[in-house]
């Protein structure tokens, strides 16, 4: 009987045997990884690997698998292996050590990154997602000349007028007697701290420059989450038509570059006559004794106000606003803390005073949420390495979670408890780096001083003038169970409201009338 012979069923039945005999294995065979790092690691299954089997928060779920597979171990997404890094220690050596850092140092670039390249433009890659190479390695020098000591002091304007702003926003929404929701304050004001910070335009201004943003900058974010998309990993997929979103991220890099140009160009002509206000790219252009590109001096921006733009420095802030609300005691001696300060005066380094309870809260902050629970990809480069007897070969993705590094009970007593005293005294109070928060090694973000400082102010401006108490939602902010989206590139908290008590309402209207 020949094949045309058989009923419609059974043609269909073979069909598909045919179909899973050939189709399939060709699958397996194009999504085979070609390099593989000797380490231990989870199965997973053909073709997909480990990618449906991360759970809700795939940096919690690698933080369990350390417990079985050890503090590096592998782990197959589709057509790649990934090698997770998930201790304090391991991170230290193979991403800080001399041994090793620099074959540790690149970024990988996905499929999907590439493309937004290629449809928007090169200038939209930040100096965090570059791959390594001597011009990253001059936009790097760039970036660390802005957040010198002297240059985070020079910004202190700044500072002052977007504390003022976070306030006065706070208290227009207090004013109308509903319970606050503090998202759209907080992302306002924090993207227009990080632009106004970098670019020296006014407060009242880059609060409202995304205004008519086409589509929210979250999509920019979705589009280069460290997790990845499906297409990322499983290759097949890219014959399929593309999504919405990465239209619409495409559109969001677009829109951000040209409103970023816009500012960067005007605050060069002001530097050229003398009249430019002292901000980030100021510091650039004065600290370089050579002509600054324009593609060096965007990307350079682009990268430094991102964390503003794309929800790290809100996120940190909102989870520490909850923690302050939920918390009375804590938010007491964070209070007293503002009022020692202001019988200290600014001289004291905020770095260095082991004593101030509110500086102790920010770090401890910065360790126990963790916005980038996975900090951004890496790539080995240079040479294939050896570590601890494991073959891991170059251009090998790796990942570090700085979530379950912060959570190592060998460098943090009590890692699961939010503890600001940890700070004030002992080994963690002395370390230079606080926390993983920030990365660790040569690709770590150069802004911590800035972001401690920046933080700092806008907790002790609102703390000056307001008591805060949560009005509903989460009784208690877990890094996990509180976590509005374990997959986000960047994670926050689940939405809650709060309600502002005025402290002194004569001190409240003097602040808000004073021009900085």
């Amino acid at each position: 009987m020949s094949f045309q012979q058989l009923p419609w069923a059974s043609q269909y039945a073979a069909a598909g045997v045919v179909f899973f005999c050939i189709v399939v294995p060709l699958v397996a065979w194009v999504s085979k990884p070609e390099k593989v790092p000797d380490l231990p690691g989870p199965k997973g299954w053909p073709i997909v690997g480990s990618l449906f089997s991360r759970g809700s928060d795939p940096a919690e779920t690698y933080r369990q698998w350390c417990k079985i597979y050890g503090p590096v171990f592998r782990v197959r997404l589709g057509n790649k292996y990934v090698v997770v890094i998930n201790t304090a220690d391991a991170g230290d050596e193979l991403l800080a050590s001399a041994a090793y850092a620099s074959t540790f140092q690149s970024r990988p670039v996905s499929h999907t990154f590439g493309e937004l390249l290629k449809h928007a433009t090169r200038k939209t890659i930040t100096i965090g997602s570059s791959p390594y190479d001597d011009q990253l390695k001059g936009k790097r020098r760039l970036a660390i000349a802005s957040v010198s000591p002297a240059a985070i002091k020079s910004y202190q304007d700044i500072m002052d007028e977007s504390t003022q702003s976070f306030v006065r926003d706070l208290n227009d929404a207090r004013k109308l007697g509903c319970p606050i929701n503090p998202w759209p304050i907080f992302f306002r004001n924090s993207q227009a701290l990080a632009i106004s910070t970098y670019l020296g335009a006014p407060i009242k201004e880059t609060a409202h420059v995304f205004d008519d943003i086409p589509y929210p900058m979250k999509r920019l974010a979705q589009i280069r989450n460290i997790h990845g998309r499906l297409r990322d990993y499983l290759p097949f997929l890219r014959l399929l038509p593309e999504a919405n979103m990465f239209s619409e991220a495409v559109a969001v890099a677009k829109y951000r570059n040209a409103r970023l140009k816009r500012l960067l160009d005007r605050c060069l002509e002001q530097f050229a006559d003398g009249t430019a206000r002292p901000c980030g790219a100021v510091t650039m252009m004065s600290s370089q004794k050579t002509e600054l590109t324009d593609e060096d001096l965007t990307s350079v921006s682009n990268s430094m106000v991102s964390s503003g733009c794309e929800s790290h420095l809100p996120n940190t802030l909102l989870w520490s606003l909850g923690m302050l609300a939920t918390n009375r005691d804590m938010q007491e001696k964070c209070y007293q803390a503002v009022l020692r300060r202001e019988t200290m005066g600014d001289n004291v380094d905020l770095e260095k005073d082991h004593d101030d309870y509110l500086m102790a809260f920010v770090k401890e902050g910065g360790r126990y949420f963790a916005t980038f629970r996975l900090s951004l990809a890496r790539e080995t480069i240079g040479k294939d390495c050896i570590w601890q007897g494991h073959y891991i070969p170059e251009g090998t993705m790796v990942w570090a979670n700085t979530y379950a590094m912060n959570r190592d009970d060998s460098r943090f007593a009590l890692p699961e408890k939010f503890m600001p005293e940890r700070y004030m005294s002992g080994p963690e109070a002395e370390r230079s780096m606080p926390h993983y928060g920030f990365g660790v090694g040569r690709r770590m973000c150069p802004a911590t001083v800035l972001v401690h400082k920046e933080t700092y102010a806008i907790f002790k401006t609102i703390l000056t003038h307001f008591s805060i108490d949560l009005y509903d939602g989460e009784s208690k902010f877990d890094a996990i169970k509180s976590c509005s989206n374990g997959w986000d590139f960047n994670h926050g908290p689940k939405p809650f409201r709060i309600t502002l008590n005025v402290r002194d309402q004569r001190k409240l209207d003097s602040f808000l009338e004073t021009e900085f």
